[in-house]
């Protein structure tokens, strides 16, 4: 019998590399398994890890850190693969911030405000995953919990998969945070300010927030995408890719 596939893929040194496999399209038809991946840092991949990742023969690392965590922290034994990389930074300020950053404990509009400041790196991640070749593919940030998390929002939404399994694919984050998280504390520097606790969370609601108000501003992660890359094909595109019917 045929083993149903696992949506976590079990590593020593990242803790949220999941594949997007799976879910339900609207209008039939699920994504498809082994072909995009949305994960934590990588760098503290091992051996093990680097050569479970080889059977799954990765094409395409999306890196949506910013040029401060790069330099913190690193690509580890990934950089050495020979897999086709991509530094894609949704925050180009020095620290990961932006002046501009808004002031409010509302996940949900810091996602957007990220459209805002990273709209190209973003649209150039969705324009790299949409050609030839180019998956199987995994996309990463430093926690893989928000800017990873808005781009497979925007994925997933814009292919056409159901709301309910956007949010439960958001959420899902929360059941890896801890160690996630306590990795981060162990390698922040000094001068690095807190972080406020209401960042800290993963709650479907935020989820359920973006995505109705990304379709209020937006019309939707497809027209948003085709605003942002000028390619009116890029949704389809990505959808013949990691749709199966």
């Amino acid at each position: 019998m045929r083993r149903a596939p696992v949506r976590l893929v079990p590593l020593e040194g990242a803790f949220n590399f999941r594949d997007l496999g799976g879910y339900p399209v609207v209008g039939g038809g699920r994504t498809r398994w082994g072909c995009l991946y949305r994960s934590d840092g990588l760098q503290d991949l091992t051996e093990a890890d680097a050569a479970a990742l080889g059977e799954r023969h990765l094409a395409t690392v999306i890196d949506l850190r910013t040029d401060v965590e790069l330099e913190r922290w690193g690509r580890g034994l990934i950089g050495d693969a020979p897999i086709r990389w991509e530094h894609l930074s949704v925050l180009r300020a020095e620290g990961g911030e932006s002046v501009a950053a808004p002031e409010t404990d509302d996940l949900a509009e810091r996602y957007l405000w990220y459209l805002e400041v990273g709209g190209r790196p973003v649209a150039r991640a969705l324009e790299v995953l949409a050609e030839p070749g180019a998956t199987p593919a995994v996309f990463h940030c430093a926690a893989g919990k928000d800017r990873t998390g808005v781009l497979a929002a925007l994925i997933l939404d814009a292919i056409g998969v159901e709301p309910e399994a956007i949010v439960t694919d958001y959420a899902e984050t929360s059941a890896h945070l801890d160690p996630i998280l306590e990795r981060l504390a162990a390698n922040a520097p000094p001068t690095q300010p807190s972080v406020p606790p209401s960042r800290l969370t993963v709650e479907p609601a935020t989820m359920e927030r973006f995505l109705e108000r990304l379709q209020q501003r937006y019309g939707g992660a497809a027209k948003w995408m085709v605003a942002a890359s000028g390619d009116a094909s890029l949704p389809e595109r990505l959808a013949q890719l990691l749709v199966e019917r």
